[in-house]
């Protein structure tokens, strides 16, 4: 179903290896110890003793909201709103809270970090930094996260409930016992979203919409589900962020029959991915120049059967 229209007039990237929205489309790499510095991206008192996912979500916000200009703060504070997106964010940390009320009890849990066992509390940080009074959504799903939680904007954009919308997705790597493969997602992604009509899209506007594929008939209806999620006249570009399940190799076979219609970008999607890559692409694909307007769409999918697609109209920079 269709939700209504975002425009987009501010990007805000922090992970391993990017240090801009230009660098979003590069391939992810391998999280490392020290490549976020805190102490630079979010200076001043308060932030030391929050979990590491916080920290990307803020300093991630805070690029977003000041490419925007002052927009944000001249929104009224109960039409300042916000969408998270979460997967395997705060993993970790119950991980290593659960092991201190093993080892020591409830009382030796840190009282900094303790609230975030609610994943909700991330964009609730969030809130506290932006002054933002009106609503605030956590939305929590494998990959498709953040394509849904632009939906969720849209929808409420739509309905008047909000006058500037910040979208964004935040992963933090599992821990060594929790992660099975050799890498996994970190950092976050945030959009300052506004009403298309009447805003000034100054990287173009968004459109998203979801789906359910059946896995275990994803072969045989995947050009049923596909096809009007897409539509009869397709975009100069998708990227399609997908896993080697069912449903991603349904998806995967099903854009390869679009043939010359357009370019598809298959970026892999492994085991235990979080919900960071598909509006990383989001961003990225915001994020590059052209001449003249072009659409794009970012189609993501999970192994449960959700699909994402956001339809972008890239705005000439």
């Amino acid at each position: 179903m269709n939700t209504g229209e975002l425009a987009v007039a501010g990007l805000g990237i922090v992970a391993p290896g990017v240090l801009g929205p230009e660098g979003a489309l590069a391939p992810a790499v391998e999280v490392s110890p020290g490549w976020f510095r805190a102490d630079v991206a979010l200076p001043g008192r308060g932030y030391r003793r929050l979990p590491d996912a916080c920290k990307y979500l803020l300093a991630a916000s805070r690029l977003a909201v000041g490419d925007a200009g002052d927009r944000f703060a001249r929104t009224e504070r109960n039409l300042r709103a916000a969408a998270v997106a979460v997967n395997n964010t705060g993993a970790a940390l119950l991980e290593e809270l659960d092991h201190t009320i093993m080892r020591e009890g409830a009382d030796a849990m840190s009282p900094s970090s303790s609230p975030f066992i609610a994943m909700s509390s991330f964009a609730g940080r969030l809130s506290m930094e932006h002054d933002i009074t009106g609503f605030n959504l956590t939305v929590n799903s494998p990959v498709t996260a953040g394509i849904e939680a632009l939906r969720i904007a849209a929808r409420a954009v739509a309905a008047g409930r909000a006058g500037a919308v910040l979208v964004g997705a935040v992963e933090e790597a599992l821990s060594p016992s929790q992660a099975t493969g050799p890498r996994t997602e970190a950092g976050a992604v945030v959009l300052h979203c506004e009403p298309a009509v009447g805003a000034s899209a100054r990287y173009g506007t968004c459109r998203a919409r979801g789906a359910f594929l059946d896995p275990g008939a994803a072969a045989a209806e995947a050009a049923a589900v596909l096809g009007p999620l897409v539509g009869e006249d397709p975009p100069g570009r998708i990227d399609a962020v997908l896993d080697d399940s069912p449903v991603g190799t349904a998806a995967a076979r099903w854009l390869d029959r679009l043939g010359g219609a357009c370019e598809v970008v298959v970026v892999p999607s492994p085991a235990q991915a979080g919900c960071l890559a598909p509006l990383r692409r989001v961003l990225g694909l915001f994020a590059q120049e052209h001449p003249a307007p072009v659409r794009r769409a970012v189609l993501a999918a999970s192994a449960q059967g959700t699909i994402a697609c956001a339809e972008l109209t890239v705005a000439p920079r």
